[in-house]
């Protein structure tokens, strides 16, 4: 291959960098025909980028060519389940020098299924190559044109406007959702912040398989905040990446990032990689893991493998000659030496791209902290004109009269500031204590003078602190003793790490759990926001 004018061939070693992986059930009444559909298919492809084919290609058996570095080659085996089959393809880049890619086609035939998967790696001697992953034109076809399946997951060639953000956030927290999901919010009639970097069809494309990518109008865009809490938003314009799975009560907000506005415009410029190529990388990393045991398909070193030791089993129960027998064992013995090198190779490559996650991840975690210690610097102003121009707006708020209407109240009313887990909202729906409205003036407190208090310090925000507490007649002060000896019981998840219940408010020590409150939280200073896991009495340890 000539040498385009100015890309020399890199100095150093050949590294292999696995780079994707699709793995999902056809859609398909009749497996036996569109397993043939996608082997023609195959093979057409194969022939375009490797040169001819022999004959026997076209009845779907094995075979191996080489063309001036360009090699194609199929392996075929019978598995308990039924029928294996594999192609793999290796060519050279025709614009750099010293990149050499490799694809491999499995198809897995049962009785009733067919699962499909394709491995996409790039040999290269560069360090850390850069570049936009894009699946193979073979996979476009059977996503497009057959049909594919993962899970919960939607598998097509073009992003999905959202109707329904509540069921989009249902189907974001489905636990069978297989693929990460790309959402692209937008304000119909304006040019979007991205309009420049990303094409959402153009990216769809190229990502058919490995990803989702959804578009978020404004009104769905507040639907799905409101479903998920607001933290877990995509608004005005950002992108956000929802991993699979995803479950906002105990993920980490980092394991999903979200990129603003800003923070896309100026992505090329600060990390020095475009940001559309950041993007397909995330979520391409994201296949290389574990599949679904019901989505798992062999590689093509796997059913090379099992043809040979059939072929090897048929010699010995044929009574072949003992020198036949040595040339297949030597063929098995070669071919695991091989993957041996390939694993090691790829065990090399992946470690280094760990040390470079963990960097990036590093990175992410800091710059979204950044935004976040931005954007409440923001709220906390807004809320201070707010509290000046139109005095205290708890004061407004209606009671709270029933447990069963809590967890709505909560997010009406103290959205942004004070959070309720889960455990705190079961727990609220068996409470015995009787004064329902005084919890709710006691969230209120929370979630205003007390949060005010942490935020701005001194001795004015601590002086109006201890006056709606006596005004309640209430006290919040740090658990104590208990916490030091039923830890277990006063530990939470909370964004993925555990969290203890240390502070408490509560008024007095009645036995009776009708008259006894008890509000257990902690403060979250990153987010700065109250974390309230349980509620209305007692947690119960030995004691209590």
């Amino acid at each position: 291959m000539v040498e385009p004018p100015g890309r020399p061939l890199p100095a150093g070693p050949t590294r292999l960098f696995p780079l994707a992986r699709i793995r999902g059930i056809v859609a398909a009444r009749d497996p036996q025909a569109a397993a043939d559909r996608i082997r023609r298919a195959t093979l057409q492809w194969l022939e375009q980028r490797a040169g001819k084919l022999p004959p026997e290609a076209w009845n779907f058996g094995p075979f191996g060519v080489d063309h001036g570095g360009s090699m194609a080659e199929v392996a075929r085996a019978e598995s308990a389940q039924g029928e294996l089959w594999a192609a793999r393809l290796r060519y050279p880049d025709e614009s750099f020098p010293g990149r050499v890619w490799r694809t491999e086609i499995t198809l897995a035939r049962g009785a009733a299924e067919l699962r499909f998967g394709l491995k996409l790696d790039l040999a290269a001697r560069e360090e850390s190559p850069v570049l936009e992953v894009s699946v193979p034109r073979i996979a476009r076809y059977v996503v497009g044109k057959i049909g594919l399946r993962a899970g919960s997951s939607l598998v097509g060639l073009a992003p999905r406007r959202c109707e329904d953000g509540k069921a989009l956030a249902l189907h974001l927290r489905h636990p069978d959702r297989a693929l990460p999901a790309i959402v692209i919010s937008f304000v119909e009639g304006q040019e979007q912040p991205w309009t420049a970097i990303l094409q959402p069809k153009r990216l769809a494309e190229r990502l058919a398989g490995i990803a989702e990518v959804h578009l978020l109008p404004v009104k769905q865009s507040f639907e799905l905040s409101g479903a998920l809490g607001k933290a877990w938003g995509c608004y005005l314009g950002a992108v956000r990446v929802y991993r699979a799975p995803f479950d906002p009560d105990r993920d980490g907000w980092t394991r999903h990032p979200l990129f603003l506005p800003e923070r896309i415009r100026s992505f090329e410029q600060d990390s020095g990689t475009p940001f559309q190529i950041h993007l397909s990388l995330l979520v391409a990393r994201e296949s290389l893991g574990p599949a679904r045991p019901e989505l798992e398909v062999p590689t093509f070193a796997r059913v090379q493998d099992r043809a040979r030791e059939i072929r090897l089993a048929e010699a010995r129960a044929a009574g072949q000659t003992t020198e036949k027998l040595l040339e297949l064992a030597e063929e098995e013995i070669r071919g695991l030496k091989q993957r041996a090198a390939e694993q090691e190779a790829q065990f090399e490559t992946r470690r280094g791209e760990l040390e470079i996650l963990l960097d990036e991840a590093e990175k992410e975690r800091d710059e979204a902290l950044r935004e976040l210690r931005a954007a409440r610097l923001r709220i906390a102003i807004l809320e201070e004109r707010l509290a000046g121009a139109q005095g205290d707006a708890d004061r407004e708020v209606p009671a709270l009269t029933d447990y069963a209407a809590l967890e709505a109240w909560a997010e009406r009313h103290l959205a942004g500031r004070l959070v309720l887990l889960p455990r705190a909202i079961r727990d609220a729906k068996d409470g015995l204590f009787q004064d329902v409205a005084l919890v709710g003036r006691a969230l209120l407190y929370l979630a205003g003078p007390y949060r005010r208090m942490r935020l701005a310090g001194g001795e004015e925000a601590r002086r109006a602190n201890s006056e709606a507490l006596a005004v309640l007649g209430l006290e919040n002060s740090s658990v104590g003793g208990d916490l030091q000896l039923h830890a277990d019981r006063f530990r939470v998840d909370w964004r993925g790490q555990k969290r203890l219940l240390d502070q408490h408010v509560k008024n007095g020590n009645a036995r009776d759990p009708r008259y006894c409150l008890r509000i257990y939280y902690f403060w979250d200073e990153q987010e700065q926001l109250v974390v309230v896991g349980a509620l209305p009495g007692h947690i119960r340890t030995g004691a209590t």
